[in-house]
């Protein structure tokens, strides 16, 4: 046997093949749809229109749907696979050894290519608050040729002089840029959610026409849920003739399986929790027998509106008041609202309220609290929620001074929301995590319920203007000692949410997270000089690159083979070289620069003891570096015998 290499630009050293993937179930489900073209698969368009039985429409007909120039480029876009990874940065972390939670700075279209082999199908709950293009707040790049590059540029890691896209009215490409920008991210966050996931989007006016449209091609119209209303300012802005005070929330639901004629009904989003306003309804009514021993109740009429043609001649009947002994009947136009089996069945177990000296002739129904409920139902115009001075009141408070971030949202809404669409022990996304609200309120509500949710952050490593308006944000990262980016600002607000949350007691909340980066491969790519190619050829004998740990190159791995990256890692010295067991024994890594001829059975046999020691469910990949071996010969020695052990996937880097 012999050890796989793993080159740049392989499957293994790549994020999921999207493209690939769809041409392989479309090829399972339909063999002939799927043909060979000039450049790899094609698809037969006239028999995908036979599939589905449509015989007269051509590719150029006119359609209903959204539709903008770049909109075919922005969809490839989604389907390039990634060949970058993210690099752990433990020293800007907190509880790297325990936390669950993950805060990634970097192009959240790369990181979300990068998380679709480890987190596909297992995020219940995504919430994003993209840019709203008015103008001044979209700093995504506008040329996606090379998504790493432009990101590398946008961060001022590489100079190229690429343009960062600002719109502003002017910008005959006002509506195509901000698209073309969420359109990948959408495609992409769409197949990280659970069968039963929800997509939050806050948005204003200026581009919830088009955003919902968007959101209906990629998630079908069928799946949208409800557009939620948000109070964001008391009152209008007296600077013009109708002020705006609210943004909308956008929810959307995966659908169940591909085909499936059910849609995601609202059921899936949890109730609202109980307000102190809404129980302050149950009451302990006095009845002539003393109070009800069953607690507090709340009264429901017993009639309902007869008229219109809604009268029904089997509600009109006689109810005995237990106290006068009396008939009592329906007042005139209504009629009972119970049939006269559940009317009796209601008197007989002291559930018809006949009032405080029981003479009442209408009874009313006992709502008891104890039978209540959990939560309430969620109004479509949200309820009592804090406003956006509120949001940034918290941010004066938590960091001690005033204007760190521009328009927070507040955690109490982001808190709500958290709680409508997860549940104790699922994960949260944010790919657009700004100052980190998300962050923090899925931190606070595990506070309230104890619950163990997990947040994943990403956010933008975007430079902060050297203005007037930002000069108190950048001097506070320059006082930090860290660069001037919004990033940073994010980072240091889960640590200082975090240690707040654990001083009010609540000290069984995961308030840690693992800090990412995201950076080209580790791998050298083959790119040879032309005037000294055997330089080249001696520069390529190290095949990772230079200046990347053995941490750096495992996460990577853990990023290609589909292992979480919070999975538990282990460190073992066998025959004198560090290897490592990721996740339980899925991956071994022996990363040591030097295997010779004599290390290698002593290091195989050890390998093969510790992963049956492990007990490891499922395929085990061991992975070493190819530059290590002495020869051929350790190699294929070292091969040979995890093969004959029962280890048959063994790569080198």
């Amino acid at each position: 046997m012999s050890i796989r290499k793993i080159e740049p630009g392989m499957q293994e050293s790549q994020s999921a093949d999207i493209l690939a993937d769809n041409v392989a179930r479309l090829k399972a489900l339909f063999p002939e749809l799927v043909t060979e073209g000039a450049k790899g698969p094609a698809i037969n368009i006239d028999v995908l229109k036979a599939l589905v039985g449509d015989a007269t429409a051509t590719d150029t007909e006119e359609k209903y749907g959204l539709s903008w120039h770049g909109k075919r480029a922005a969809r490839q876009l989604a389907l390039t696979p990634s060949a970058g990874t993210l690099r752990p940065c433990p020293e800007e972390s907190v509880d790297w050894e325990t936390t669950q939670n993950l805060m990634i700075e970097g192009d959240n279209l790369e990181v979300l290519k990068l998380l679709q082999k480890s987190y596909a199908g297992k995020v219940k709950l995504i919430y994003i608050d993209p840019p709203y293009n008015t103008g001044k707040d979209f700093v995504y790049p506008d040329n996606f040729q090379d998504s790493i590059r432009n990101y590398l540029e946008l961060t001022g890691q590489v100079e190229g002089g690429r343009k960062i896209s600002s719109n502003t009215e002017a910008s005959g490409r006002f509506h195509t840029d901000w698209l073309s920008m969420l359109y990948p991210r959408v495609k992409l966050a769409r197949s990280l959610l659970r069968g039963d996931g929800i997509l939050f989007v806050s948005i204003d006016s200026t581009e919830v026409a088009n955003l919902r449209l968007l959101l209906d091609e990629v998630f079908g119209e069928e799946c949208f849920i409800i557009d939620l209303i948000w109070k964001k300012r008391d009152g209008a802005p007296n600077d013009r003739n109708i002020g705006s005070v609210h943004e909308h929330i956008l929810v959307y639901g995966k659908a169940l399986t591909a085909g499936s004629t059910r849609t995601l009904a609202e059921d899936r989003l949890n109730l609202m929790p109980r307000t102190e306003k809404a129980d302050a309804e149950y009451q302990e009514f006095r009845e002539p027998g003393g109070p009800d021993p069953r607690g507090k109740f709340r009264k429901i009429d017993t009639t309902a509106n007869a008229k219109g043609g809604r009268d029904v001649a089997s509600l009109h009947f006689g109810v005995r008041n237990p106290t006068t002994g009396e008939m009592c009947y329906p007042r005139d136009g209504t009629c009972w609202r119970h049939s006269k089996e559940e009317m009796d069945r209601l008197q007989a177990d002291g559930r018809l309220y006949w009032g405080v000296n029981g003479t009442a002739t209408t009874p009313m129904r006992k709502l008891f609290l104890s039978e209540a409920k959990p939560g309430m139902t969620t109004p479509s115009i949200l309820p009592d929620m804090p406003l956006n001075q509120h949001a940034a009141r918290e941010l004066e408070v938590l960091f001690g001074q005033k204007s760190v971030f521009d328009t927070p949202k507040p955690t109490e809404l982001l808190k709500l929301l958290a709680h409508l669409g997860s549940g104790r022990d699922d994960i949260c996304l944010d790919f657009f995590a700004g100052s980190g609200s998300m962050g923090e309120a899925v931190m606070m509500l595990n506070a309230t319920d104890g619950g163990q949710r997990r947040y994943v952050l990403v956010q933008l490593p975007e430079p902060i203007a050297d203005s007037s308006e930002s000069r108190i944000s950048r001097d506070y990262c320059l006082n930090m000692g860290r660069p001037p980016i919004i990033s940073e600002l994010t980072k240091e607000r889960m640590r200082r949410s975090g240690q707040r949350i654990k001083t009010e007691g609540h000290n069984s909340v995961d308030v840690g997270f693992r800090a990412f980066r995201l950076d080209t491969s580790n791998l050298k790519a083959w790119a040879p000089r032309t005037d000294d190619v055997g330089q080249s050829l001696l520069d390529h004998l190290e095949h990772v690159k230079s200046g990347r740990s053995t941490n750096d190159v495992l996460y990577e791995l853990l990023l290609k083979l589909g292992l979480d990256l919070c999975v538990p890692k282990q460190v073992r010295e066998i025959a004198g070289k560090a290897v490592h067991s990721i996740g339980g024994g899925v991956l071994l890594a022996c990363l040591d620069e030097r295997i010779s001829v004599a290390d290698a059975e002593t290091l195989a046999l050890g390998i093969v003891s510790w992963s049956k020691e492990q007990a490891t469910a499922g395929e085990v990949t061991c992975v070493f570096l190819d530059s290590a071996f002495e020869n051929d010969v350790a190699k294929t020695n070292l091969a040979a015998i995890l093969e004959q052990h029962g280890i048959t996937k063994v790569r080198s880097l």
